[in-house]
């Protein structure tokens, strides 16, 4: 006599076997997704690569020799600074940024290595320092030998680019000052010639006064001959002198 329950169980046998490789791989394929969710760790090339160091070099300007950065600007210190300690903050760092030290700062092209060192800030950065003075940029100086900030009072303090003994450099009006002779007093004006009234010519001589001749006193004429009066009186007519007739009869 067949058992009807036997056919049931060697179903359920085959189809269990058939399943089992289906749990299998699910299992190792959740394993898996597990792993490959976790992405590998990776560093990035900004932290693992080192910042440069902050060199400290010299430069030729119009003051002399003097500290400059890499770029070729004037360094310069402050006089309110207390020793190694900066007084320069806030509104001051921004006029006067003050030169942080990334990394171990060095020397070049004459400035003296043992006189660098480092002082730490109010926020927590490391400035750099030279014989002692902490050092600045200027903002105004935009090119490399400006030193626009030489002399400058300001924020409690003067400002003055560095030597290379770590000393100020001289003020540009007190460096050498020339004495420049003072300048000649102008010459006085020429007097106006005034000239000579010319002399007045001398005056003629008076003519000398002439007394007047007297009128030379006329001599009658002498009667005629004869003694006889000519014309009622003698009229002394030419017919008498042998003339020409008057018409008188020749009397």
């Amino acid at each position: 006599m067949l058992n009807p329950s036997r056919p049931i169980a060697i179903l359920a046998s085959a189809a269990g076997l058939a399943l089992a490789p289906v749990a299998i791989a699910a299992c190792g394929s959740s394993g898996g997704a597990t792993a490959s969710t976790t992405p590998p760790k990776t560093t990035s090339a900004s932290a693992t690569t080192s910042a440069s160091p902050t060199s400290v070099g010299t430069g030729k300007t119009a003051l002399g020799t003097i500290l400059v950065d890499s770029q070729g600007r004037t360094l310069y210190l402050f006089t309110h600074d207390s020793g190694t300690t900066s007084m320069c903050s806030g509104p001051c760092a921004t006029a006067w940024p003050p030169v942080l030290a990334t990394g171990a700062a060095t020397a070049t092209a004459g400035a003296n290595a043992a006189l660098l060192g480092t002082s730490k800030r109010s926020d927590g950065t490391m400035q750099v320092t030279y014989n002692g003075h902490p050092l600045y940029r200027f903002v105004k100086d935009q090119h490399p030998g400006e030193t626009n900030g030489q002399g400058v009072t300001a924020f409690g303090g003067s400002w003055f680019a560095v030597t290379v003994a770590g000393k100020q450099a001289a003020h540009k009006s007190s460096s050498k000052a020339v004495s420049r002779p003072s300048p000649a007093a102008p010459a006085p004006a020429p007097a106006p010639k005034v000239e000579a009234p010319a002399p007045k010519p001398a005056p003629e001589p008076a003519p000398p006064k002439t007394t007047p001749k007297p009128a030379p006193e006329t001599t009658p004429a002498p009667p005629a001959a004869g003694g006889i009066p000519q014309n009622g009186g003698g009229d002394g007519d030419s017919d008498n002198s042998g003339g020409p007739s008057d018409g008188d009869g020749n009397v």
